[in-house]
């Protein structure tokens, strides 16, 4: 858990921990500043709970003076992110047999290439990391008092911070199914995804002004630039261009790698199978919900112009969809679950033989090289600040200057939007 949650810290780079996201300031911490200890941890927000972010701000409020709590907020986050990874090892060990598969699918949250960009290191996107442990704690079948109380908690965690766990239902009707120690975890997740329900109903999400409708090849093209590609070239402009130069054809590679998976994966055979088939049809799910639900003109990939295209960034919603798409291969990269005891097998006579028998490792190494290949990102959607606790700092000295000021705000990224700042009450601050 500590190497995980250490490897995910250390990927963030320049200022991006020492500055607070979106929701995390303009949102939790605003709630968390005027109310006491876990109040308002069931309030709405944009027609969901979030009840881990919100009640991560309470902690990391009263755990340590306030201008360091964007470094707090980035350690907490992380340290979740490395409790999924070491959760997802020991969960899957019933339903995955081999022990490499499970350590890809373990560190695949902390390494994802796309994660520092925005998702990691903050409590406002920690909701997609809910996505890739629901599906374990539904599988488990908890045999001890511990896991009977943890795993259930833990369900309703989840559902009560990511809405979308409701695509689940289908995996829980058969997790129960098949083994009736796994009701109590499914009977928890939900009771979150009703009050999930009931408050998307009650408070409904705002639509973006500049919603555009959407289309299938866009959701299809979207799906393999951000769920696949992203994948492999960390940089969204040389993306755009390459599109600019060569059209239609930059989609072939990703067409290509997820065909190769998807045909590995099925001759597996066994848990290789499902968890191949299953995870590709979730990160194309994910994304979809993603872009049905958030679309705007700037994701209309097929009717961007060449301008557009020069603009092509990758976004949040690839989070949860490259991170099954990996988990996919790293199913494919198991091989087969069954092999016939001879003592020396024959050389592959031709070009199917060859991949059947070596696809598996390739495609092990080329997850490995993709999560250390973008070990370091160049940037982050925070990595330029504001430094919160310069913010901070400034917003001290103004109530400082005036002893009849009650609050002073503090900026959080990104610049320009609705609640940048964040209000701060004068007592908190004044020595």
């Amino acid at each position: 858990m500590i190497s995980i949650t250490l490897a995910a810290f250390w990927r963030l780079p320049g200022q991006t921990t020492e500055t607070l996201w979106a929701e995390d300031g303009g949102v939790f911490l605003r709630q968390a500043l005027t109310s006491q200890f876990a109040s308002g941890i069931f309030d709405p927000y944009e027609g969901y709970l979030h009840v881990l972010p919100r009640t991560i701000a309470h902690i990391a409020l009263r755990t340590g003076p306030i201008e360091d709590y964007a470094v707090r907020v980035a350690w907490i986050s992380c340290l979740c992110v490395g409790l999924i990874g070491v959760a997802v090892f020991h969960l899957s060990r019933h339903s995955v047999p081999s022990t490499a598969t499970r350590v890809l699918l373990a560190i695949i949250p902390a390494l994802l290439p796309a994660g520092p960009l925005e998702a990691l290191g903050n409590t406002a996107n920690l909701h997609w990391y809910m996505l890739w442990l629901t599906v374990w704690l539904l599988v488990y079948r908890a045999r001890n008092l511990a896991a009977k109380i943890l795993v259930p908690v833990a369900a309703f965690v989840a559902s009560s911070t990511e809405i979308q766990t409701v695509a689940f239902l289908p995996l829980l009707v058969w997790a129960v199914w098949r083994d009736r120690r796994r009701l109590p975890a499914a009977m928890a997740l939900i009771v979150g995804i009703v009050m999930q329900g009931v408050t998307f109903l009650t408070f409904p999400r705002s639509t973006s002004p500049d919603a555009a409708p959407w289309d299938l090849p866009s959701v299809v093209m979207g799906w393999l630039l951000q769920g696949v590609v992203s994948l492999l070239q960390p940089s969204s402009a040389a993306v755009g261009a390459a599109w600019n130069f060569f059209g239609g054809w930059v989609l072939l590679p990703p067409i290509v790698l997820v065909c190769v998976v998807l045909w590995l994966g099925w001759n597996n055979g066994g848990a290789s199978r499902v968890g191949t088939v299953g995870f590709l049809l979730a990160s194309g799910m994910f994304w979809a919900a993603a872009q049905l639900i958030n679309n705007r003109a700037f994701m209309n990939y097929a009717e961007l112009s060449r301008d557009e295209w020069f603009h092509f960034t990758y976004l949040r919603y690839a989070v949860a969809s490259g991170m099954f798409a990996l988990g996919a291969a790293a199913f494919a990269a198991g091989g087969r679950q069954s092999r016939p005891e001879v003592e020396e097998q024959p050389p592959p006579r031709n070009a199917i033989e060859r991949l059947r028998r070596y696809g598996p490792a390739a495609v092990g190494g080329a997850v490995v090289v993709v999560l250390l290949a973008g070990f370091f990102p160049s940037y982050s959607a925070r990595s330029a600040g504001p430094v919160w606790s310069e913010q901070v700092a400034a917003a001290r000295a103004a109530c400082d200057a005036d002893p009849k000021l009650e609050t002073a705000p503090a900026r959080v990224a990104p610049a320009g939007w609705q609640f940048e700042k964040v209000p701060i009450p004068c007592y908190r601050l004044r020595r």
